[in-house]
C-alpha cells in the first residue's frame, strides 16, 4: 500500500478524503466538515486539500453558490479514478490479512 501511494504521490489521508467525498450526494464538502470526519483541525485540513489540488488534482475548492464566501472541496474525475484504483489495492491487502 505504501508503494502505491508513493507511486501516486498520495497517502493514506488523501485516500480517505477521497472515500469521504464520494460517499457524499455531490461528492462535496465544506472543510469543516471534512475535518470533523478526518479528526483533523480546520487548518490542517485546508492544508491537506491544497496540497492535494496543487500536487495531484484529486480534488478541487469551489465556492459555496449561496453565500459566495464557504469552500466545498470536490472530487475531480481524477480523484475518483484514484479511488477506484487505490480501492481495489485496499481490498487486495485484506484479502490478504491474516
Amino acid at each position: 500500500m505504501e508503494s502505491y501511494f508513493t507511486k501516486t504521490g498520495t497517502n493514506l489521508n488523501s485516500y480517505t478524503v477521497c472515500y469521504l467525498l464520494q460517499d457524499k450526494e455531490n461528492q462535496e464538502l465544506r472543510i469543516s466538515e471534512l475535518a470533523e470526519f478526518l479528526y483533523l483541525s480546520t487548518s490542517a485540513t485546508s492544508r491537506l486539500v491544497v496540497k492535494m489540488e496543487a500536487e495531484t488534482g484529486l480534488v478541487v475548492r469551489e465556492t459555496c453558490e449561496i453565500d459566495n464566501r464557504g469552500l466545498y472541496v470536490v472530487l475531480t474525475q481524477k480523484g475518483r479514478d484514484f479511488l477506484t484504483d487505490a480501492s481495489a489495492v485496499v481490498e487486495k491487502l485484506i484479502q490478504k490479512a491474516p
